[in-house]
């Protein structure tokens, strides 16, 4: 094979190999999106059947990626996000950077308005500064919340 033939193809490759992580950085969005549209906060086995909620998955897999804080950060404060999709932000804070969760969570918690949380197979509506002692109290992998 001719050298500059084994240089193109190798090139090649290396450029293919730098447009792979697009994936999952659309995936990610995708999830932080979604996450900003919930209406109910659920953490643990919850409903009839006993499943983890669709927004608790998307909460752990943004969990999981390395741009997780500073994702948390800005959904705390998107106007644009539910008060529920805030308090999984708040979780993500609390378990990433738990010395700044009472700073980044002060406005919320003044702000006086409730959400719906479901436990088990409970819907119903919660104070939002309640939520918030809570998530900084006992974390959002405790117990409390099964």
């Amino acid at each position: 094979m001719r050298p500059h033939l084994l240089l193109s193809l190798s090139l090649s490759f290396v450029s293919i190999a730098a447009t792979a992580p697009a994936w999952p950085t659309a995936a990610l969005e995708d999830d932080i999106h979604a996450l900003k549209q919930t209406s109910v906060f659920a953490l643990g086995q919850v409903g009839f059947i006993g499943h983890i909620s669709e927004s608790e998955q998307r909460y752990r897999r943004i969990l999981q990626n390395p741009t997780a804080l500073e994702d948390f950060r800005r959904m705390l404060d998107d106007d644009g996000a539910t008060d529920e999709a805030r308090l999984y932000a708040a979780c993500g804070i609390r378990a990433l950077a738990a010395n700044e969760f009472d700073t980044l969570t002060r406005t919320l918690r003044l702000s006086g308005r409730s959400v719906s949380i479901l436990r088990t197979d409970i819907l119903k509506r919660e104070p939002l500064r309640y939520q918030l002692r809570m998530i900084g109290e006992s974390g959002c992998n405790d117990a409390y919340w099964r």
